[in-house]
Protein backbone atom coordinates (compact mmCIF):
# COMPACT_ATOMS: atom_id res chain seq x y z
CA UNK A 1 0.00 0.00 0.00
CA UNK A 2 1.35 3.42 -0.95
CA UNK A 3 2.29 5.85 1.82
CA UNK A 4 0.47 9.17 1.76
CA UNK A 5 1.66 12.73 2.18
CA UNK A 6 0.65 14.06 5.59
CA UNK A 7 -0.83 17.57 5.91
CA UNK A 8 1.23 20.41 7.35
CA UNK A 9 0.49 20.63 11.08
CA UNK A 10 0.65 24.45 11.16
CA UNK A 11 -0.28 27.50 9.12
CA UNK A 12 2.74 28.12 6.82
CA UNK A 13 1.92 31.85 6.74
CA UNK A 14 2.23 32.20 10.51
CA UNK A 15 5.86 31.34 11.35
CA UNK A 16 8.11 34.33 12.09
CA UNK A 17 11.38 34.19 10.16
CA UNK A 18 10.23 31.38 7.85
CA UNK A 19 8.17 32.47 4.85
CA UNK A 20 5.10 30.72 3.51
CA UNK A 21 6.87 30.43 0.14
CA UNK A 22 9.80 28.62 1.70
CA UNK A 23 7.72 26.28 3.84
CA UNK A 24 5.29 25.35 1.07
CA UNK A 25 8.14 24.69 -1.37
CA UNK A 26 9.94 22.57 1.22
CA UNK A 27 6.75 20.64 1.99
CA UNK A 28 5.60 20.05 -1.56
CA UNK A 29 8.89 19.51 -3.37
CA UNK A 30 11.24 17.96 -0.82
CA UNK A 31 8.95 16.13 1.58
CA UNK A 32 6.36 15.33 -1.10
CA UNK A 33 9.12 14.24 -3.46
CA UNK A 34 10.50 11.83 -0.85
CA UNK A 35 7.08 10.22 -0.41
CA UNK A 36 6.65 9.80 -4.15
CA UNK A 37 10.16 8.36 -4.53
CA UNK A 38 9.54 5.90 -1.72
CA UNK A 39 6.35 4.63 -3.36
CA UNK A 40 8.11 4.26 -6.71
CA UNK A 41 11.07 2.42 -5.18
CA UNK A 42 8.84 0.05 -3.26
CA UNK A 43 6.88 -0.70 -6.42
CA UNK A 44 10.11 -1.53 -8.22
CA UNK A 45 11.29 -3.71 -5.33
CA UNK A 46 8.00 -5.60 -5.35
CA UNK A 47 8.58 -6.43 -9.01
CA UNK A 48 12.21 -7.45 -8.46
CA UNK A 49 13.03 -11.14 -7.81
CA UNK A 50 15.63 -10.92 -5.01
CA UNK A 51 17.38 -14.24 -5.63
CA UNK A 52 18.04 -13.63 -9.32
CA UNK A 53 18.77 -9.90 -9.16
CA UNK A 54 22.46 -8.86 -9.17
CA UNK A 55 23.57 -7.89 -5.71
CA UNK A 56 24.65 -4.39 -6.64
CA UNK A 57 21.24 -3.70 -8.16
CA UNK A 58 19.29 -5.06 -5.20
CA UNK A 59 21.48 -3.26 -2.67
CA UNK A 60 21.19 -0.06 -4.69
CA UNK A 61 17.41 -0.23 -4.54
CA UNK A 62 17.45 -0.96 -0.81
CA UNK A 63 19.82 1.97 -0.22
CA UNK A 64 17.53 4.30 -2.15
CA UNK A 65 14.56 2.94 -0.20
CA UNK A 66 16.35 3.78 3.06
CA UNK A 67 17.18 7.29 1.90
CA UNK A 68 13.63 8.01 0.73
CA UNK A 69 12.06 6.44 3.81
CA UNK A 70 14.20 8.40 6.27
CA UNK A 71 13.78 11.58 4.26
CA UNK A 72 10.02 11.16 4.55
CA UNK A 73 10.11 10.40 8.28
CA UNK A 74 12.59 13.15 9.19
CA UNK A 75 10.68 15.72 7.16
CA UNK A 76 7.48 14.74 8.97
CA UNK A 77 9.28 15.17 12.29
CA UNK A 78 10.75 18.48 11.12
CA UNK A 79 7.35 19.92 10.27
CA UNK A 80 5.85 18.47 13.47
CA UNK A 81 8.59 20.33 15.37
CA UNK A 82 7.43 23.72 14.10
CA UNK A 83 4.52 26.01 14.97
CA UNK A 84 5.29 26.85 18.59
CA UNK A 85 5.39 30.64 18.13
CA UNK A 86 7.86 31.05 20.99
CA UNK A 87 5.99 28.81 23.45
CA UNK A 88 8.00 27.84 26.56
CA UNK A 89 8.95 24.24 27.17
CA UNK A 90 7.27 22.30 29.96
CA UNK A 91 9.31 22.09 33.19
CA UNK A 92 9.82 18.30 32.89
CA UNK A 93 11.24 18.82 29.39
CA UNK A 94 13.61 21.44 30.74
CA UNK A 95 14.59 19.04 33.53
CA UNK A 96 15.31 16.28 31.01
CA UNK A 97 17.57 18.57 28.99
CA UNK A 98 19.32 19.79 32.13
CA UNK A 99 19.87 16.23 33.36
CA UNK A 100 21.45 15.22 30.04
CA UNK A 101 23.34 18.38 29.08
CA UNK A 102 23.88 20.27 32.33
CA UNK A 103 21.37 23.00 31.48
CA UNK A 104 18.85 23.98 28.83
CA UNK A 105 21.21 26.72 27.70
CA UNK A 106 24.03 24.21 27.22
CA UNK A 107 21.73 21.98 25.15
CA UNK A 108 20.60 24.94 23.04
CA UNK A 109 24.18 26.11 22.51
CA UNK A 110 25.29 22.69 21.24
CA UNK A 111 22.20 22.08 19.09
CA UNK A 112 22.36 25.46 17.36
CA UNK A 113 26.14 25.27 16.90
CA UNK A 114 25.76 21.88 15.22
CA UNK A 115 23.15 23.31 12.87
CA UNK A 116 25.23 26.34 11.99
CA UNK A 117 28.25 24.11 11.41
CA UNK A 118 26.25 22.30 8.71
CA UNK A 119 25.49 25.57 6.90
CA UNK A 120 26.62 25.34 3.30
CA UNK A 121 26.64 21.57 3.54
CA UNK A 122 23.79 19.19 4.17
CA UNK A 123 22.36 17.02 6.88
CA UNK A 124 20.21 16.98 9.97
CA UNK A 125 20.56 17.82 13.64
CA UNK A 126 18.39 15.59 15.82
CA UNK A 127 17.50 15.67 19.49
CA UNK A 128 16.99 12.00 20.30
CA UNK A 129 16.11 9.91 23.33
CA UNK A 130 18.66 7.17 23.89
CA UNK A 131 17.07 4.41 26.03
CA UNK A 132 20.33 2.55 26.69
CA UNK A 133 21.21 5.29 29.19
CA UNK A 134 17.89 7.07 29.57
CA UNK A 135 19.40 10.27 28.20
CA UNK A 136 18.83 12.86 25.52
CA UNK A 137 21.53 13.37 22.89
CA UNK A 138 22.11 15.76 20.02
CA UNK A 139 22.86 13.70 16.94
CA UNK A 140 24.49 14.64 13.65
CA UNK A 141 23.00 12.90 10.63
CA UNK A 142 23.72 13.08 6.91
CA UNK A 143 22.33 11.64 3.68
CA UNK A 144 19.10 10.61 5.46
CA UNK A 145 20.81 7.35 6.43
CA UNK A 146 22.53 7.99 9.74
CA UNK A 147 20.71 7.11 12.93
CA UNK A 148 21.68 6.35 16.49
CA UNK A 149 20.76 2.69 16.90
CA UNK A 150 17.81 2.22 19.23
CA UNK A 151 17.24 5.96 19.71
CA UNK A 152 14.02 7.84 19.06
CA UNK A 153 14.31 11.25 17.35
CA UNK A 154 12.19 13.92 19.08
CA UNK A 155 13.20 17.13 17.30
CA UNK A 156 14.62 17.53 13.79
CA UNK A 157 16.43 20.48 12.23
CA UNK A 158 16.79 20.17 8.45
CA UNK A 159 20.09 21.71 7.33
CA UNK A 160 19.85 20.93 3.63
CA UNK A 161 19.91 24.18 1.65
CA UNK A 162 16.35 23.64 0.44
CA UNK A 163 15.20 24.29 4.02
CA UNK A 164 16.46 27.89 4.11
CA UNK A 165 17.94 29.17 0.83
CA UNK A 166 14.77 30.86 -0.50
CA UNK A 167 14.57 33.03 2.63
CA UNK A 168 18.11 33.33 3.89
CA UNK A 169 20.43 32.58 1.01
CA UNK A 170 23.76 31.46 2.44
CA UNK A 171 22.93 32.85 5.90
CA UNK A 172 22.24 29.47 7.46
CA UNK A 173 22.72 30.84 10.98
CA UNK A 174 19.72 33.15 10.64
CA UNK A 175 17.59 30.19 9.59
CA UNK A 176 18.73 28.15 12.59
CA UNK A 177 17.78 31.01 14.91
CA UNK A 178 14.35 31.27 13.25
CA UNK A 179 13.83 27.52 13.65
CA UNK A 180 14.68 27.67 17.36
CA UNK A 181 12.14 30.46 17.87
CA UNK A 182 9.39 28.35 16.29
CA UNK A 183 9.86 25.00 18.07
CA UNK A 184 6.57 23.44 19.15
CA UNK A 185 7.73 22.27 22.54
CA UNK A 186 4.46 20.67 23.62
CA UNK A 187 4.77 18.18 20.77
CA UNK A 188 8.46 17.55 21.49
CA UNK A 189 7.59 16.86 25.11
CA UNK A 190 4.73 14.53 24.11
CA UNK A 191 7.11 12.53 21.92
CA UNK A 192 9.62 12.43 24.77
CA UNK A 193 6.98 11.09 27.17
CA UNK A 194 5.95 8.41 24.68
CA UNK A 195 9.54 7.30 24.08
CA UNK A 196 10.35 7.15 27.79
CA UNK A 197 7.22 5.22 28.69
CA UNK A 198 7.79 2.67 25.92
CA UNK A 199 11.40 2.05 26.95
CA UNK A 200 10.90 1.94 30.72
CA UNK A 201 7.92 -0.39 31.12
CA UNK A 202 10.01 -3.39 32.28
CA UNK A 203 11.47 -1.43 35.20
CA UNK A 204 8.29 -0.53 37.11
CA UNK A 205 7.87 -1.64 40.74
CA UNK A 206 4.52 -2.03 42.46
CA UNK A 207 3.88 -0.69 45.94
CA UNK A 208 4.27 -4.20 47.35
CA UNK A 209 7.65 -4.75 45.72
CA UNK A 210 9.70 -1.97 47.30
CA UNK A 211 10.33 -3.45 50.77
CA UNK A 212 14.03 -3.55 51.55
CA UNK A 213 14.96 -1.24 48.68
CA UNK A 214 16.81 2.02 48.96
CA UNK A 215 14.07 4.60 48.37
CA UNK A 216 14.93 7.79 46.51
CA UNK A 217 12.52 10.68 46.14
CA UNK A 218 13.35 12.24 42.75
CA UNK A 219 10.59 14.78 42.40
CA UNK A 220 11.67 17.94 40.60
CA UNK A 221 13.37 20.45 42.90
CA UNK A 222 10.53 22.97 42.61
CA UNK A 223 7.94 20.28 43.35
CA UNK A 224 9.85 18.85 46.32
CA UNK A 225 10.32 22.31 47.78
CA UNK A 226 6.53 22.63 48.06
CA UNK A 227 6.03 19.08 49.35
CA UNK A 228 5.29 18.29 52.98
CA UNK A 229 5.78 14.52 53.05
CA UNK A 230 7.73 11.66 51.50
CA UNK A 231 7.75 7.87 51.63
CA UNK A 232 9.03 6.43 54.93
CA UNK A 233 12.80 6.10 54.85
CA UNK A 234 13.22 7.94 51.54
CA UNK A 235 15.83 10.59 50.78
CA UNK A 236 15.47 13.29 48.19
CA UNK A 237 17.92 13.42 45.29
CA UNK A 238 17.72 16.09 42.61
CA UNK A 239 16.94 14.25 39.35
CA UNK A 240 18.72 16.94 37.34
CA UNK A 241 21.98 15.92 39.03
CA UNK A 242 21.69 12.15 38.66
CA UNK A 243 24.94 12.04 36.71
CA UNK A 244 26.75 13.40 39.77
CA UNK A 245 25.22 11.44 42.63
CA UNK A 246 24.61 8.05 41.01
CA UNK A 247 28.16 6.89 41.76
CA UNK A 248 27.65 7.50 45.48
CA UNK A 249 24.85 4.96 45.84
CA UNK A 250 25.72 1.50 47.23
CA UNK A 251 26.09 -0.93 44.31
CA UNK A 252 24.73 -3.89 46.30
CA UNK A 253 21.33 -2.39 47.14
CA UNK A 254 18.14 -2.55 45.13
CA UNK A 255 17.00 0.99 44.40
CA UNK A 256 13.49 2.31 43.84
CA UNK A 257 12.95 5.90 42.79
CA UNK A 258 9.67 7.76 42.75
CA UNK A 259 8.38 11.04 41.39
CA UNK A 260 4.87 12.50 41.58
CA UNK A 261 2.94 10.23 39.21
CA UNK A 262 5.48 7.66 37.99
CA UNK A 263 5.96 9.39 34.66
CA UNK A 264 9.16 10.33 32.84
CA UNK A 265 11.07 11.94 35.74
CA UNK A 266 11.17 8.77 37.82
CA UNK A 267 11.42 6.51 34.79
CA UNK A 268 14.42 8.20 33.20
CA UNK A 269 16.18 8.49 36.57
CA UNK A 270 15.79 4.73 37.04
CA UNK A 271 17.08 4.11 33.51
CA UNK A 272 20.15 6.28 34.12
CA UNK A 273 20.87 4.48 37.39
CA UNK A 274 20.56 1.12 35.64
CA UNK A 275 23.04 2.31 33.01
CA UNK A 276 25.41 3.09 35.92
CA UNK A 277 25.20 -0.54 37.03
CA UNK A 278 22.54 -0.28 39.75
CA UNK A 279 19.45 -2.48 40.03
CA UNK A 280 17.09 0.48 39.92
CA UNK A 281 13.35 0.60 39.32
CA UNK A 282 10.69 3.29 39.52
CA UNK A 283 7.53 3.23 41.64
CA UNK A 284 4.44 2.75 39.51
CA UNK A 285 2.05 5.66 40.04
CA UNK A 286 4.57 7.62 42.08
CA UNK A 287 3.83 9.14 45.46
CA UNK A 288 0.38 10.18 44.25
CA UNK A 289 -0.78 6.58 43.83
CA UNK A 290 0.94 5.61 47.08
CA UNK A 291 -1.01 8.24 48.98
CA UNK A 292 -4.27 7.41 47.18
CA UNK A 293 -3.86 3.80 48.35
CA UNK A 294 -3.75 4.98 51.97
CA UNK A 295 -0.12 4.00 52.44
CA UNK A 296 1.87 5.73 55.17
CA UNK A 297 3.93 8.86 54.61
CA UNK A 298 6.33 10.70 56.87
CA UNK A 299 6.78 14.43 57.26
CA UNK A 300 9.52 16.02 55.24
CA UNK A 301 12.37 17.01 57.57
CA UNK A 302 12.56 20.75 58.13
CA UNK A 303 15.11 22.34 55.81
CA UNK A 304 15.56 19.16 53.77
CA UNK A 305 18.20 19.84 51.13
CA UNK A 306 19.27 18.07 47.99
CA UNK A 307 21.30 14.94 48.49
CA UNK A 308 24.39 14.90 46.33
Amino acid sequence: MDVRIQPLPFDPAALPGLSERLLVSHYQNNYGGAVKRLNAIRAQLAATPPASTPGFQLNGLKREELIANNSMLLHELYFASLGGHGEPMDPPMALALAASFGSVDRWREEFTAMGKALGGGSGWVLLSFQPREGTLVNQWAADHTHALAGATPLLALDMYEHAYHLDHGAAAGAYVDAFMDNIRWKQVYARYQQAVHAASEPFGATQDEIAGSLLLDVRRAGVFEQATALLPGARWFDPAGVGSWAAELPPDRDVVVYCVYGHEVGRTTAMRLRAAGLNARYLLGGIDAWQAAGRPLEAKPAGEKASA
